[in-house]
């Protein structure tokens, strides 16, 4: 067999054969397997570098250019797992691949360079015993031999050529970036025309609570305003032949679904709806939501019966105008109904007891698939073109360390994007994604009160350009501890109630919150998803090692602890809704405290009641006995959703007053009677820990949303 002189486009080591053009990976006797394009580019930059550290920066540099914004650390970590798990290596104890904390990676195995798998040999030609033919035969077969060879050699440099520019192809499809709405204020509900050329989406004008609908050419400055009322509309849809929007519209009397050209002009209303004009967030995220059929047929819109009745999907014929109910699930409900590609399967969004889940379903009707359940997977789906995926918005209420995800549409593992960082709301049409990426930054600010409970004006306290929340004073007035996303994802941190001295307590790298003092002082309890399920726990309250106390399949969430120490309380929908639950502080089994719903709460000072609030749907603060009896309602003017937004006193209760203009009050227990304490600077915020008092009654800590606003971002060559 003759030594090729031509460069390596195979590389062989141990018992592996890797194809890096064709990214096939082969072991003798198993099957072959292929490398997906980012795993072949990092392991070729392995192999190349025979032994040596390949840097995270050089790795960097080598597979994307300068201007591609991209999740690099997911990127590479991701590869490198999918990269472990074809060879069967791992981290511990690798054979293969040698990761270098905070430096790079290292190949360990030598590495044999070949031109391709199996080369065959020019065999010699025998003589066949007929006088010339022989050497006519060997010339001949010389001659085949020499073009076969150039033939070789010309395709093993087009390999070469393209295995020695990492990425080559890929970068021709890399996605690119852009920022297509960047006008201050707060846009919604980015949906690109069948034509991918156009965007129309929800606008403020830059200030105000009224969104009218806009749409505007890619590429371009300017925007066209189709409505223009003082209303909240919001969700336009395009119509299949591109010449019609949808949307949505929330005024009083004229709530409904509308449609208009996509030039503007006359508005035509096609269907009533109850729509409430509640939070601008709650109006953006659980109400609404169309998408027009492939077949310009029909509407699929999520709508309520009946102001506390959920949320269901139904399909509105633009012919007939006639309406038909697709489902029926329980508090909050379905939303965010979105056509397949082929118009056979509606995809949707179910909200139930703090559990998100993402749901599809034949479009007229019929059985429900879940895909997918989880805390934070609410803001928005979106088909890509081939129909095979769903992108969605994984984030909290206010997607903050947000990002993009797609799961395949037939079930399956959800995947990261490599980009969309803080995005929701996805659109795609053909290659091209447009989505809205939310910037959103809550600080925790203090009052200083007197002894008639007026104050000081309100400052700034504990602020960062993330989410500073749930401030808690320790029992003694000392130290503060809070939630906090400064380093990515929720966490939970520590201060001097002066607000220095700041000392990260947990690094679990996952949703971690609302800490709770012990009344001695030396315990946190709190909530965490970093297990894959939302469970309690339990740490010193300088940090250090956790106990985890709950271990049921349920959500346990937002925990306090009694007064003697020896219980902690916390939400449990382990019983099929959200009630009040405890367990002995050092572990054991859960009792039931309440029966008539409950969420957030405190044991009095006495140990006699559990004062708490009943959570997303039921206004108001109630108690109970604390070894569980009736229940009683004691403020009935806390709104729902606020229920981190109160503290309870040993004479009363703060709480907030969410009537305009915001503000704290404070429920005397003596009088029975409630009373503005201050007004707040800025808005509240639902569904958060968002208000702590000090031991004494002279300092109020409370969350604030300082800054919001959201872009529109559109990408280029998504496949």
């Amino acid at each position: 067999m003759a030594t090729s002189r031509f460069s390596p486009v195979c590389a062989r080591f141990d018992q592996f054969e890797v194809d890096l053009v064709s990214g096939e990976l082969r072991v003798p006797g198993v099957p072959w397997i292929r490398i997906q394009q980012l795993p072949l580019q990092v392991l070729r930059l392995l192999l190349e570098a025979e032994g040596r550290v390949v840097t995270r920066e050089q790795l960097r540099s080598a597979l994307w250019s300068e201007n591609t914004f991209v999740d690099f650390e997911h990127g590479v970590n991701t590869a490198i797992k999918k990269l472990r798990q074809a060879l069967g290596d791992s981290y511990e104890n690798p054979k293969f691949i040698e990761t270098l904390p905070k430096a790079g990676y290292r190949f360990l195995v030598p590495v044999e360079w070949v031109l391709v798998p199996d080369e065959k040999p020019v065999m010699n030609v025998v003589d066949s015993g007929v006088p010339g033919r022989a050497q006519r035969l060997s010339t001949r077969a010389i001659r085949t031999a020499l073009i076969m060879v150039a033939a070789l050699a010309i395709c093993a440099t087009a390999a070469y050529l393209l295995y020695r520019s990492p990425l080559l192809s890929l970068k021709r499809q890399e996605p690119s970036f852009a920022l297509a709405v960047t006008n201050v204020g707060e846009k919604y509900g980015p949906s690109l025309s069948p034509d991918g050329k156009k965007l129309a989406y929800a606008w403020n004008g830059g200030s105000g609570p009224h969104f009218n609908i806009y749409v505007k050419v890619i590429g371009t400055e300017d925007s066209l305003r189709l409505t223009n009322q003082d209303a909240i509309d919001f969700d336009p849809v395009w119509s299949p032949d591109g010449q019609y929007l949808a949307f949505c519209r929330i005024q009083k009397g004229q709530t409904g679904i509308y449609i208009i050209s996509e030039l503007g002009g006359a508005e035509r209303k096609v269907r009533d709806t109850h729509w409430e004009a509640r939070e601008f967030y709650e109006v953006f995220w659980y109400f609404g939501r169309l998408s027009w059929s492939p077949d310009g047929a029909s509407l699929a819109f999520s709508d309520r019966l009946a102001s506390n009745a959920p949320t269901s999907i139904f399909l509105l014929s633009l012919d007939s105008l006639a309406v038909r109910k697709l489902t029926s699930p329980g508090l909050p409900g379905d939303y965010n109904p979105a056509f397949s590609p082929d118009g056979r399967t509606l995809a949707f969004n179910r909200g139930s007891q703090g559990v998100t889940s993402i749901y599809t379903m034949p479009a007229q009707g019929g059985e429900e698939r879940r895909l997918i359940s989880g805390s934070q997977y609410g803001w928005g789906l979106a088909w890509t073109a081939d129909g095979r995926n769903i992108v969605f918005g994984r984030a909290g209420w206010l997607p903050k360390s947000g990002w993009l995800w797609k799961i395949p549409a037939r079930g399956g593992e959800a995947e990261r994007l490599q980009f969309g960082q803080d995005g929701g709301e996805p659109s795609i049409r053909g290659a091209r994604l447009a989505y809205a990426r939310q910037l959103v930054n809550l600080n925790i600010w203090r009052r200083m009160l007197d002894s008639s409970r007026s104050g000081d004006t309100g400052k700034k306290f504990i602020t960062s350009t993330t989410i500073e929340s749930g401030p808690q004073f320790s029992p003694d007035g000392s130290k503060i501890v809070f939630e906090s996303t400064r380093t990515g994802a929720y966490e939970i941190w520590l201060s001097r109630s002066d607000g220095s001295n700041l000392i990260q307590l947990t690094h679990l790298n996952s949703v971690t919150g609302a800490p709770r003092w012990s009344s001695d002082g030396q315990q946190i309890t709190f909530d965490s998803r970093a297990p894959g399920n939302a469970d309690i726990f339990v740490m010193d309250s300088n940090g250090g090692a956790m106990r985890q106390l709950t271990h049921e399949s349920s959500t346990d969430i937002v925990p306090s602890w009694s007064v003697d120490g020896h219980w902690i309380y916390f939400v449990s929908d382990r019983g099929g809704d959200w009630q009040v639950w405890k367990m002995p502080s050092t572990g054991g089994d859960a009792i039931q405290i309440t029966h008539g719903g409950g969420y957030a709460g405190f044991e009095s000072a006495d140990g006699k009641f559990f004062y708490y609030a009943k959570g997303d749907n039921i206004p108001g603060i109630w108690r109970v006995p604390a070894g569980g009896g009736d229940e009683t309602e004691v403020v009935p003017s806390l709104q729902a959703g606020y229920w981190g937004y109160w503290a309870l006193m040993n004479d009363g209760i703060y709480y907030l007053d969410a009537s305009e203009p915001p503000g704290i009050a404070f429920y005397s227990f003596t009088t029975q009677q409630s009373t503005r304490v201050f007004d707040l600077e800025s808005r509240p915020v639902l569904y958060v820990t968002g208000m702590g008092v000090s031991p004494d009654g002279k300092t109020v800590l409370y969350t604030q949303l300082d800054a919001f606003s959201r872009d529109i971002v559109v990408v280029d060559n998504y496949r």
